[in-house]
């Protein structure tokens, strides 16, 4: 797969053995055996040369349009974020691209018949050049008593993972489980590197939220702590033990204890700016 916008750089997928399929706003077609695949940034069709996607990229309209509302814009980090609601019909070809790209790089991507159950959070980098895909999560838009999940998948090219983007997107999720008034988990299974992420953000996440809670004098439990963290109980009390934070007295009686040097580092580390995100669940 070949960046056009980096030169020469090519992107080897996890999985060799699946056979990638193409799909354009005009056509389907099957790219065999093919050493390179040549992906749009924009529209993510794929191509099997380099001719042809400089073709298309004479004409694609989602350079600078994407079918999708727009709920996250950081400037400093020249990077958009849109909401593309898959139950949509001006949205399936692209969710449909976006679920075909993940399968590259998630082994446990299985299905793509499911997609109109899905909202699909999609990180872009914006430049004078247009839209560049840089990676996404799923969430079910309708969250039921028996389903609580925060995201399914969660993918970012390998291009632009040096950059925090799946830290960022990881912190989005519980952003907006918070504003949904719910306190989710991820899909299981984890990969090994979503095992990576999600326990390091637990852990920020939850030295933010017992700050939260001291300075709000309310009292500092578990379900309070998972309330506010938007983490389910059973993820906060496995990230409260690999904080080692809580500890037991003489007399049984159980109590918290967290520097404030480690609730300091964890606002430093935030990548989300809450203030710039503009975002109500989808009905």
């Amino acid at each position: 797969m070949k960046r056009q916008r980096s030169g020469d750089t090519v992107i080897k997928t996890l999985f060799r053995e699946y056979q990638a399929h193409s799909v354009t706003g005009f056509v389907q077609q099957a790219i065999k055996d093919a050493e390179k695949i040549f992906l749009c940034e924009a529209c993510l069709s794929q191509f099997s040369s380099l001719p042809d996607l400089i073709k298309h990229a004479e004409i694609c309209t989602y350079r600078y349009w994407i079918p999708g509302d727009e709920i996250y814009r950081c400037d400093e980090r020249k990077c958009v974020i849109m909401e593309i609601d898959g139950r949509k019909a001006v949205c399936s070809s692209f969710t449909r691209r976006i679920a075909y790209l993940s399968k590259f790089f998630l082994d446990e991507k299985t299905t793509l018949d499911d997609l109109h159950f899905f909202a699909f959070i999609v990180i872009f980098e914006l430049d004078d050049y247009g839209y560049h895909f840089a990676g996404y999560f799923s969430k079910e838009w309708r969250k039921t008593l028996s389903c609580t999940n925060t995201l399914s998948c969660l993918m970012v090219l390998p291009p632009y993972r040096s950059k925090g983007y799946g830290s960022l997107l990881v912190e989005l999720s519980y952003e907006m489980a918070k504003i949904e008034g719910i306190a989710g988990t991820p899909e299981r299974p984890l990969s090994t590197g979503g095992k990576r992420i999600f326990s390091r953000i637990w852990r920020e996440e939850l030295l933010r939220a017992m700050f939260a809670i001291h300075k709000e004098q309310l009292p500092l439990t578990l379900r309070t702590i998972s309330s506010k963290s938007a983490i389910n109980i059973e993820d906060t009390a496995l990230a409260l033990h690999h904080l080692r934070v809580v500890f037991s007295a003489p007399d049984g009686t159980t109590f918290i204890t967290v520097p404030q040097s480690a609730i300091n580092e964890s606002e430093k580390t935030k990548r989300l700016n809450n203030k710039l995100l503009l975002w109500v669940p989808l009905s």
